[in-house]
């Protein structure tokens, strides 16, 4: 389709913090390519040449303001693991504080050499003292990329209360591994891409239904939609008719907001679950509900941040104070 973006060989995926580094392993398993590990934490890394310590020093527990700062002391070494691939694949926790606080540094450096793709995970609505941080992290890394895809871990759960939060972890971090999988045979729109997912059931109808309500809580206007992309995991246990109809049910979900195209995957799940479960990945470059997790970006425009080109972090400073007697 005319504006997709292409992606170019080599492919590197870039795990940051512990759930991005988890995650990278995966993809990179998935698609056939290197990776690279970022992390302020030694046990999210490896021993060789995959992995960049982010030393935060006599930190214990730094915020991700102060880590960024640690990160920028690696941003040549970042550069020289980049050189030479064609597309950086980002993967990062927003929740997280290394996520928040290296993501964007890592996309901005892959940006002026590379095709960028990032894979982010929003936090959940009750982490209150993180959703400030990951929407302008967010903002950040959307200007740094070509092309951003969103896991909303907040609204799967409400879909699913009465999963734990390790399996809402399980099941989403699945669909991020499995629709990256796909990017080597796929070009994907440059804009905000809604990932949104289902449990697994026998019911393939069931589980679009419970996927595009994923989207729907997330997208505030469905009538910016683009283009959605729907993924069947599984789909080989399905007969051709189901099929056909599963697609015939996206389009008429759809048709009256303004989607362009829709698109069918049917591949084995990753996992055996007994049914099949159905990603759908929705493009809208325009509001969604993590605009108001940075409520000065809807005041602002990018233009009115001071300091919108250099990612804000607290470095070290050595103040002389007086003493006044």
């Amino acid at each position: 389709m005319s504006g997709d973006i292409l992606i170019k060989n080599p492919l590197l995926v870039v795990g940051i913090g512990g759930a991005g580094a988890r995650l990278a392993r995966r993809a990179s398993d998935a698609i056939g390519c290197e990776y690279l590990l970022l992390s302020n934490d030694k046990h999210d890394l490896e021993n060789n040449n995959n992995s960049i310590f982010v030393n935060s020093g006599k930190w214990a527990n730094p915020s991700a303001y102060k880590l960024r700062s640690f990160a920028r002391a690696k941003q040549e070494q970042i550069r020289a693991k980049l050189e030479g691939f064609g597309t950086i694949i980002v993967v990062a926790n927003l929740a997280g504080r290394a996520g928040a606080a290296m993501a964007p540094i890592v996309c901005s450096i892959a940006r002026k050499s590379c095709t960028v793709i990032s894979f982010v995970i929003m936090p959940f609505g009750f982490e209150k003292d993180r959703l400030f941080s990951a929407g302008i992290c967010l903002r950040r890394i959307r200007e740094a990329s070509h092309s951003t895809v969103v896991m909303d871990n907040d609204a799967f759960l409400d879909n699913n209360p009465e999963l734990s939060q390790e399996e809402c972890y399980s099941i989403t971090n699945n669909a991020i591994v499995e629709v990256a999988s796909f990017l080597t045979s796929r070009s994907v729109r440059p804009d905000m891409n809604i990932l949104s997912t289902s449990r697994a059931s026998s019911n393939s109808e069931i589980c679009l239904r419970d996927s595009v309500s994923m989207l729907y809580q997330n997208i505030a206007d469905t009538a910016s939609i683009r283009r959605s992309v729907v993924y069947v995991m599984g789909g080989d246990k399905l007969p051709i008719s189901q099929l056909k109809e599963l697609v015939s049910h996206t389009e008429g979900i759809f048709k009256d907001d303004g989607t362009t195209e829709v698109a069918m995957s049917s591949v084995a799940t990753s996992i055996d679950e007994g049914g099949v479960r159905v990603h759908v990945v929705a493009s809208a470059p325009q509001k969604t509900r993590f605009d108001a997790y940075d409520p000065l970006g809807e005041i602002f425009s990018l233009d009115s941040h001071l300091d919108w080109d250099e990612p804000d972090s607290a470095p070290d400073l050595e103040l002389a104070i007086p003493i006044i007697e």
